[in-house]
């Protein structure tokens, strides 16, 4: 894809930024050297913090004003310089053609969303705590507009969705998708250790490097096993795959995903059906990995994958000969893209979006599952689900359900039940519904979620 023909731009979009986390900020440094993109309007709860986001991505002083009221936001970027926010609902009126919400919070998250359509403005979502919730029902109320309502590129769900258009277009017959998890998993040969993050595990005596002499699954089940102490998965990275199976359709093996700690070369071997040699039980799922490395290779945190059926086995030993990732039966391989670049490549997003009226995601979104609330020990009525900074909450896992219409007894969302209390007991292994949970009936995340299911007849 030639993306300088694509992009045969005129003019400058106008953007305003919601949230100036990792993802805002990198969009921020990146976008001063886009001359296509000028971001107008910077917003933040905190104004320091906002302040401070747009001098480190090298914004000067004299550049920026922070601003209280919209009349002054409107004169700031009119003169051409950037205006610092504090209160979202002043940019929906201001002359920006789209929003990136990267707030990180799921009801805001939907009320900067809706805000923004109704009043003219493409979105592009960051937050997906918000669009794994509703995220069908704000890409419908943009098309109904005239709008668009993207995920981000630079971030997995929009990523991977294009993987998987890209080789359906090809005519590949994909066997399973996913993401590879934020942190790898670093061995060092010499410690016989391995650590994910700041935390390490020893396993003397044992060798993980190598899968061994039985079935994957039970290498993968014995890794699974010696490095329980490490985090294998979390809520995030269901919510990033459930926004991927509700805009493309396809299935999953098991609610918390297979998460399978696996070096890159064996992945063709592993992500497949079991009649193959994999792990799945079926084929046609989206799943996620945990890059299992030495320091000294290429780390896939964060990345994408897809594998395939290989149809033409001479085709792809060819292609094995020349280092690409085959099984050893040349019947599966891996086509992969190792890395997400956050905001540094969320440009395409916004650029598709304002110019060609196009979404980098799903052309047609449905609410397919949600990522459901399990507890894992007794909680006593009135425990408020507090959200830590890693999206767990104490007491309970995140499991992935088929959507359900919003009922007493329907299981929750995960990012509908968070910071807000239980309304009774209850039990270990039980799954948190819809009626167990106290919340704002003004709340516009709960109200959209109750219009989802009434448009989607759930």
């Amino acid at each position: 894809m030639n993306f300088q023909k694509l992009f045969q731009l005129k003019g400058v979009t106008n953007v305003g930024l919601i949230g100036t986390g990792a993802f805002g900020r990198s969009f921020l440094g990146q976008s001063r050297l886009i001359p296509n993109i000028k971001v107008s309007v910077v917003c933040d709860q905190d104004l320091e913090i906002a302040e401070n986001a747009c001098l480190q991505a090298g914004l000067v002083p004299e550049n920026l004003k922070v601003c209280h009221t919209e009349s002054e936001a409107n004169n700031v970027i009119a003169s051409g310089k950037t205006a610092v926010v504090s209160d979202a609902r002043l940019l929906m009126n201001l002359p920006i053609e789209v929003m990136v919400e990267a707030s990180g919070m799921p009801g805001a998250g939907a009320f900067h969303a809706l805000s923004a359509i109704e009043n003219g403005k493409h979105v592009v979502m960051v937050t997906k705590e918000t669009d794994c919730v509703v995220g069908p029902i704000l890409n419908r109320r943009a098309q109904n507009a005239g709008l668009v309502y993207t995920p981000a590129d630079g971030d997995q769900p929009s990523l991977l969705i294009g993987l998987i258009a890209w080789a359906e277009i090809l005519g590949f017959e994909i066997v399973c998708a996913g993401k590879a998890g934020e942190l790898d998993f670093i061995y060092d040969p010499d410690s016989n250790t391995i650590a994910r993050g700041s935390r390490t595990a020893s396993f003397a005596g044992e060798d993980l490097w190598e899968l061994g002499g039985g079935s994957a699954e039970q290498g993968i089940s014995r890794r699974r096993r010696v490095l329980e102490s490490l985090p294998q998965f979390s809520v995030a990275d269901l919510c990033e795959m459930a926004i991927v199976i509700n805009s493309t359709g396809f299935g999953y093996d098991t609610p918390r995903l297979h998460a399978p700690i696996a070096r890159i070369i064996e992945m063709p071997e592993i992500m497949c059906g079991r009649a193959v040699g994999g792990i799945l039980q079926k084929e046609g799922v989206i799943d996620m990995v945990n890059c299992l490395r030495r320091a000294d290779e290429i780390s896939f945190a964060g990345g994408v994958f897809i594998i395939i059926k290989c149809p033409e086995r001479e085709t792809w030993q060819f292609l094995k000969n020349k280092g690409h990732l085959v099984n050893r039966t040349s019947t599966r391989a891996m086509i992969f893209r190792p890395y997400h670049l956050l905001g540094a490549e969320i440009a395409t997003s916004v650029l598709a979006a304002s110019h060609l009226k196009l979404s980098t995601g799903g052309t047609d979104p449905k609410p397919r599952v949600d990522v459901g609330v399990r507890a894992i020990r007794g909680m006593q009525q009135g425990d408020r689900l507090t959200m830590e900074h890693d999206h767990s909450i104490a007491g309970v896992l995140p499991e992935i359900l088929p959507a359900k219409k919003m009922a007493a007894d329907s299981p929750i969302p995960y990012y509908m039940a968070v910071d807000n209390s239980l309304k009774y007991t209850v039990a270990e292994g039980e799954l948190l519904t819809y009626g167990i949970i106290e919340h704002d009936p003004e709340s516009c995340l709960w109200k959209l979620r109750r219009a989802q299911d009434e448009l989607f007849e759930l």
